[in-house]
């Protein structure tokens, strides 16, 4: 894809622990490197929890995990194969108790090499605020929710 813009649909899943922590992905690309919650791409005729369920399992050898409530929505844009790569993200809850993340059933090539690390972080060590998170404000948007608990109807968390 050169100098073109895709749009695509995704899916993702805050994994929160009782503790509390949440899972998170560490991606290393040669320009950057970002953590971000489990999930991926909506497939023709998936539903949202089919998407996520698969994405879990390909991600992080879990698509048992139940789906809760959708709490947020996140739009971003990024390079990807020379192009532009835009996306909307639904982004889940899911309550479980803490696991070892298995990513190595990740079909995509590109995304398994690009993932340095699978980790839980303590919610109270996440930054309220901070560019190497995706949302970018995914500590204060966690804060906000083990405070208050999920919305009546998703916030949209910007980039």
């Amino acid at each position: 894809m050169a100098d073109a813009t895709e749009f695509h649909e995704c899916v993702r899943a805050l994994i929160l622990s009782p503790e509390p922590s949440v899972l998170l992905m560490h991606f290393v690309f040669p320009d950057r490197h970002l953590w971000v919650t489990p999930g991926g791409r909506i497939e023709p005729g998936e539903t949202h929890h089919e998407a996520l369920r698969r994405e879990l399992h390909e991600e992080i050898g879990r698509g048992d995990l139940v789906i809760g409530p959708k709490i947020w929505i996140r739009e971003g844009a990024y390079q990807w194969d020379g192009g532009i790569a835009s996306e909307q993200e639904h982004i889940y809850l899911v309550r479980s108790e803490r696991f070892v993340p298995d990513g190595s059933r990740n079909p995509v090539e590109r995304e398994r090499l690009a993932t340095a690390e699978l980790r839980w972080w303590p919610t109270e060590a996440l930054p309220g605020r901070s560019n190497l998170f995706a949302p970018g404000r995914l500590g204060s948007l966690v804060a906000a929710l083990l405070m208050d608990g999920a919305p009546q109807k998703p916030i949209y968390t910007g980039m």
